[in-house]
């Protein structure tokens, strides 16, 4: 979906469900499913566009240690500044001052809202997730998930790579 600049003076209210099929987070860990709920607003300035509000949804990311799959739900409230590409000036290539770090930058009269959420997503999915605090993870020979099971596998082999620290003494 896209908001287009024209259709609008100064503010536009904006509520939206979005499927979550129609956002690609190109992450093959972190995946979303059913309907994703915006519930924001677009306001107009003089030389930028601020789209904020609240998105909501579900998804389901991996745990980093078994790989089992764990439900999570997106709550978030943000609020994003667009500047248009023509605003910018031909110095803003050589130093970039805080403030630029946190404006994005459009090009024609409209902003993508699904790149929006997409990378709202993107930065709210945790650095790393546990399906539960004491994971045990997988077994590094067959690659059970050793939640489950118990595997048979031999625990006491030395990693080859450590084997001579063993002497160490």
């Amino acid at each position: 979906m896209f908001i287009d600049l024209d259709s609008f003076d100064r503010e536009l209210p904006i509520k939206v469900v979005v499927p979550a099929v129609e956002i690609d987070l190109e992450n093959e860990n972190l995946k979303l499913f059913g309907e994703l709920w915006f519930d924001g607003k677009a306001v107009k300035g003089s030389a930028s566009v601020i789209v904020g509000g609240r998105l909501s949804g579900h998804s389901e990311v991996a745990c980093d240690r078994c790989l089992s799959a764990v439900k999570r739900t997106i709550e978030i409230e943000f609020e994003d500044v667009f500047i248009s590409k023509d605003m910018f000036s031909l110095d803003r290539e050589k130093e970039l001052a805080p403030a630029d770090l946190a404006a994005n930058e459009f090009e024609g009269n409209s902003i993508d809202l699904n790149e929006v959420i997409r990378e709202q997503i993107l930065l709210d999915a945790p650095q790393q997730l546990f399906c539960r605090e004491d994971c045990k993870g997988l077994c590094q020979k067959c690659g059970a998930n050793l939640n489950l099971i118990d595997c048979k596998c031999e625990k006491t082999e030395l990693d080859p790579r450590w084997a001579a620290l063993k002497d160490l003494n």
